[in-house]
């Protein structure tokens, strides 16, 4: 379903044509540069001498545009569009700008958001084309102008089965169109101009009888008349697979199996990455199932694919290589992030990988030999395998790089990646999980002591040389760095936090230039570009994710810039709340999009608390203001407009800043070690009974926890 804009009185308007999207076609076409609101020249001269001057902005574009140069395969498309939530295929999201620089990033103001209205979890990177921005939410794919975030079109997505979580990585785009998954297991086309469904297909399958319960979270990306993209998650009882479509039917090419055998495994949870030159795809793969047990037979054999890269021809769908980066994964370790390809000055091919083992793993093309492993957050008992005693592990379930893997800027040479502090109890074991999908092998619970008080999670964002693996340099955020990062022509570094935080880096340095604050998580999209001669920086903002966080807030679209006039446009969609699917009701619907991530179906918990002994939740007008101000590490979901979320590297005491880690797991500095024997508990004494029920094990068995707010208040 289509819906035309909404002015701000709320009075319906038609969609209107992408102008920017026509004017790229035109050049594609060959039209005349200036498009037809130019007088056209009659004589043979005046063609001559206008088909020169178009040739020679295509071949030399004027530094600062950031026009006009097509992406490698793209042809008609401009330098700075972003085609795939990591901009290009190369996933490196470098932006060739230099308008904002580190010396005048600090006049950086709003200039418009558009708030998407929707109560759901937001974790979506973003397209720009032309001047045409796109953002997937779980129902909705919404098109709006670069520069003013005035509203093109919005396309709601059906629900035709029941949905499988509410995560949606994000869009791609090519020729035209824009491809999207849905979280009932469908892939669909829509006209990137108007937003009218091209087609739709159904190639997954949603049997929880059977516990095949496949989706599409990852974001799919586009290349030469087809449409790649792998089914998830990888924590059922289904055959992890990648699968490539004809962008203009929808009809399936090919499929490759990433698991060979039962129990199964690795789906897909991000995005991709390919080489037009080679027609290489490179696909990251995600978890085995179950879990957290190995002990399978044949688990050896049939789990060679996950947690690797995996390259295929994007033509056949035939293997050509894989790296495995988690042999035997039993912490649920997924490679989680696209692959990023890069060129070293001496020629040599690389591909950077960066998942929730904490490492950046950097592999030789060539001879898919490992080049350097670099740790990136803090690293113990990671490779250590479980036992049936529980046992502290860093990164945890939630730690490491989650969505978005490392960003390259190719005239340093060096690496950015992101990452997540956050730390995890786990134990061994058939007897836990959920029977209906044949449990996991084991159980996790998240460092909810130091979450209570606020000293986890945080993030590290780090600069590593990309040619030996040497860390440059390393900041410690105070929340979650989940955004994807994006390095500049003129040296800047942007990123993001879960306490909304806009961050600018000194790229070179690590100098902290900027902290903006959003009011609202930054979770997976942020991105730069250039609109008539104006750089802007755009971030997608609000969002609970499965991390805990002291602020959420509204699903919105940010776009800053230099001109900004301190008194920002705002542009609000419609309402809409997740519409139910078939049997479901109105208020499951709404579990699944907000709480599910969490708190698992039907509110068992899982590695966050259940909800079993919340009842009194359930009367919305206890619900209303426990959700306004819930006790950590309950994520605020929205918060008033005067508060502040606190500024970028809050310095801590030098014993508590991460040091380098060897290989191997490693000790913690004395303060954080100390901290740690203090707060061995992994969750409070309240959610003790919780978790031994849903685990069907008597408290007693449970480690000794530390005292924690009633998250019920």
């Amino acid at each position: 379903m289509v819906l035309g804009s909404t002015n701000r009185r709320g009075i319906s308007v038609e969609p209107r044509h992408n102008q920017g999207l026509a004017r790229n076609l035109r050049l594609a076409k060959g039209g005349a540069l200036m498009g037809s609101g130019c007088v056209g020249f009659h004589t043979r001269i005046g063609r001559l001498i206008l088909t020169c001057f178009a040739g020679f902005l295509l071949l030399y574009p004027v530094d600062g545009w950031g026009d006009e140069a097509p992406i490698d395969g793209a042809a008609g498309l401009r330098s700075d569009d972003w085609i795939t939530i990591n901009k290009d295929y190369s996933s490196q999201r470098y932006v060739d700008l230099d308008q904002i620089t580190p010396k005048n990033v600090g006049k950086l103001k709003e200039i418009c958001e558009i708030g998407l209205n929707e109560p759901t979890v937001f974790s979506t990177g973003l397209l720009k084309v032309g001047r045409t921005l796109y953002v997937d939410t779980a129902h909705l794919t919404v098109a709006f102008d670069a520069a003013t975030c005035d509203l093109h079109w919005r396309f709601v997505v059906p629900v035709r089965q029941r949905p499988i979580g509410a995560n949606n990585r994000g869009p791609a785009y090519l020729a035209g169109k824009i491809f999207r998954g849905t979280n009932d297991g469908h892939l669909i086309a829509l006209d990137a101009n108007t937003g009218r469904l091209l087609w739709d297909v159904h190639p997954t399958v949603q049997d929880p009888d059977n516990g095949k319960l496949e989706t599409f979270i990852s974001a799919p990306i586009a290349w030469q008349g087809k449409v790649f993209i792998g089914i998830g998650p990888s924590d059922y009882h289904l055959t992890g697979r990648l699968m490539a479509f004809d962008a203009n039917t929808g009809n399936k090419l090919w499929s490759f199996d990433t698991t060979l055998g039962a129990p199964a495994g690795g789906g897909f949870w991000t995005t991709y990455s390919l080489d037009p030159k080679t027609g290489e795809m490179l696909a990251p793969v995600a978890n085995p199932f179950p879990d957290f047990n190995r002990d399978e037979p044949g688990d050896r054999d049939f789990t060679k694919y996950t947690d690797s890269v995996i390259s295929v021809d994007a033509n056949t769908g035939r293997l050509n290589w894989s790296y495995q980066v988690v042999p035997e994964d039993d912490h649920d370790y997924d490679l989680g992030t696209a692959p990023t390809l890069y060129r070293t000055s001496s020629g040599r091919d690389l591909v950077a990988l960066a998942g929730k083992n904490g490492r950046v793993d950097v592999i030789d093309r060539a001879t898919q030999s490992l080049v350097f492993d670099t740790p990136a957050t803090t690293l113990e008992n990671d490779q250590e395998p479980l036992t049936s005693t529980w046992t502290h592990v860093c990164p945890g379930v939630n730690g490491g790089a989650q969505f978005n893997g490392a960003a390259y800027h190719p005239g340093t040479g060096l690496l950015y990646v992101g990452e997540v502090d956050f730390c995890s109890w786990y134990i061994k074991g058939k007897q836990f999980g959920d029977p209906i999908i044949g449990g996991i092998g084991g159980a996790t619970v998240k460092d909810w002591s130091s979450a209570a008080k606020l000293q986890a999670p945080r993030g590290w964002i780090t600069a590593i040389d990309g040619k030996s693996g040497r860390v440059l340099w390393q900041r410690q955020a105070e929340s979650q760095v989940q955004a994807g990062l994006v390095p500049t022509k003129s040296g800047l570094l942007f990123a993001g936090d879960t306490h909304g935080n806009l961050l600018a880096f000194d790229a070179k340095s690590g100098s902290s230039l900027r902290s903006i604050d959003t009011k609202g998580a930054l979770n997976s999209g942020l991105i730069s570009y250039s609109v008539a001669g104006q750089q802007y920086v755009a971030a997608a903002v609000g969002g609970a994710t499965e991390n805990p966080s002291p602020v959420a807030g509204p699903l919105r679209v940010i776009v800053y810039g230099l001109h900004g006039s301190g008194k920002p446009k705002v542009v609000t969609l419609p309402r809409l709340e997740p519409p139910p699917a078939p049997g479901q009701t109105a208020g499951e619907a709404l579990f699944v999009a907000n709480c599910v991530t969490c708190h698992e179906f039907g509110g068992g918990g899982g590695s966050s608390p259940p909800l079993a002994r919340q009842s009194q939740l359930a009367d919305p007008e206890l619900l209303k203001p426990f959700l306004a101000n819930p006790a950590p590490p309950m994520p605020r979901l929205y918060r008033s407009a005067g508060r502040r979320g606190g500024g970028v590297n809050r310095r801590l005491p030098e014993d508590r800043r991460l040091p380098l880690r060897s290989r191997r797991a490693s000790e913690l500095p004395a303060a954080a070690a100390a901290d740690n024997r203090r707060d061995t508990g992994m969750a409070s004494r309240l959610f003790r009974a919780d978790l031994a029920a849903m685990h069907q094990l008597p408290p007693g068995e449970l480690p000794r926890a530390a005292p924690l707010p009633d998250i019920g208040g």
